[in-house]
């Protein structure tokens, strides 16, 4: 750990070096740019609080990161070259080393800590021994799934529980398959994209907001580059479409084009960024051999956040259908799975780690197998459109190129928020400028 007299970054610091400069206070002036003011009081005082109140012998609990919130490293002999997401790389084109197969070994380096350090001390502060479990997010669910089974079969303990955000949630649904033993005493969910989400068809069409924010930190590739030659070759990305069959049984739920099958290459727009056939079929087989919910297994869910709920293909291109029925990115329907019990609160998808109630009663299910603090009545689905959007409009967005060092540090705290910051529209301070 550097010295008190060294100014680190925080991409210089291991995830367990954190804690213990939230405790002493140290680089106060670092971990708040880093993580808030207000963010990072509230964690120092955690970190305080799991220090007292943390039980080494508590039952243990795995953490398992949604699509982007593990960092990954270029593999360079006994160390890792941070790739994502690390400004330096990003902007002299190192992200290319992310395509499958690559000539470089890609490695996990640990949690983007800002989304997740919050819902591990509070596991640590109600007595659980809470473990991060970071997992190259590119990869397929089903190898996913089998590593981290090996790590729980060799964790030592009979029982572990697990906490799975967003495509996290969907590595733990894999996993139940394997669990032969039932090791996994319980499971809870949040945000998962049970039926998958409409981010990642934006993300293969270079029109999702943190795909163009990246691209426009990247010097020397475009968000269309990035896509066909990084993310058009991700099988974890294919995984999480949105399934052609998953209509709920409310009124409106998710206005899915009823011919739209998102795993069938002729469903989408004919051009240079048509998905992989072989990679959708893939897809279409790992989605479809998920197994359904036991006993086990829990969900919360974010709602009445503008959501993408549809994609028609319209003029050779994507239009998207807007409503307030999600958490911003997975919309309501899809994140269902039958069998869970379920609980619903009005977060974003980001914010499902973050939030108080939403922690507090992960604690309860974790507990008890059941919480009061959240509504399981499941919201109306919403019947109005609040606007439609196309391909064409959304890639006439972020074109310009932008520097790090110009991003305020709210906006390069929210990097990977598929929100378009001030300095990423009109206005913006250029590569060049």
């Amino acid at each position: 750990m550097p010295t008190a007299s060294e100014q680190p970054s925080p991409d210089d610091l291991h995830d367990d070096q954190i804690v213990p400069l939230l405790r002493s206070g140290a680089h106060a002036a670092l971990l708040s740019a880093y993580f808030g003011d207000r963010e990072y009081r509230e964690l120092a005082q955690l970190a305080r609080l799991a220090a007292i109140r943390g039980n080494e012998r508590g039952s243990i609990v795995y953490v398992l990161p949604g699509m982007m919130g593990t960092k990954l490293g270029a593999k360079n002999r006994q160390s890792l070259d941070l790739v994502w997401l690390h400004p330096t790389a990003i902007a002299d084109g190192g992200l290319l080393q992310l395509a499958m197969p690559g000539e470089i070994a890609v490695g996990s380096a640990g949690l983007m800590l800002p989304g997740y350090l919050k819902l591990k001390l509070s596991l640590e502060i109600a007595g659980f021994r809470c473990i991060f479990h970071p997992f190259d997010w590119r990869e397929d669910l089903q190898i996913l799934a089998q590593a981290f089974m090996h790590r729980v079969e060799h964790s030592g303990a009979e029982r572990v529980m697990v906490v799975g955000h967003s495509m996290g949630g969907l590595v733990a649904r894999a996993a139940l398959a394997l669990d032969t033993k039932k090791r996994i005493g319980k499971l809870v969910q949040l945000g998962a994209p049970n039926n998958g989400s409409f981010a990642p068809v934006q993300a293969l069409r270079a029109v999702y907001p943190t795909v163009r924010k990246i691209a426009a930190l990247d010097s020397k590739h475009t968000a269309e580059e990035l896509a066909r030659k990084v993310f058009l070759t991700l099988p974890g990305l294919y995984q999480l479409l949105p399934g052609a069959s998953a209509r709920a049984d409310s009124q409106i739920d998710c206005q899915i084009d009823e011919q739209a099958d998102f795993f069938d290459s002729a469903a989408w727009p004919q051009d240079d960024m048509t998905p992989d056939p072989p990679m959708l079929a893939r897809a279409r087989k790992v989605r479809g051999e998920l197994p359904d919910a036991d006993e086990r297994c829990f969900l919360i869910a974010g709602c009445n956040q503008e959501t993408i709920t549809g994609a028609t293909l319209r003029d050779s291109m994507f239009e998207y259908t807007v409503r307030r029925d999600g958490d911003c990115t997975v919309p309501l329907a899809l994140a269902q799975w039958s069998g869970a019990r379920t609980w619903y609160v009005e977060e974003n998808h980001g914010g499902l780690t973050k939030h108080n109630l939403a922690l507090a009663a992960i604690v309860d299910i974790l507990n008890r197998g059941a919480t009061a603090r959240l509504t399981d009545a499941r919201p109306a689905a919403a019947a109005s459109i609040v606007r439609k959007v196309n391909d064409a409009q959304l890639r006439a967005e972020a074109t310009r190129k932008v520097r790090w060092d110009s991003l305020s540090l709210d906006s390069r705290r929210r990097i990977l928020d598929p929100v378009l910051t001030a300095e990423f529209l009109d206005g913006a301070a250029t590569a060049g400028g």
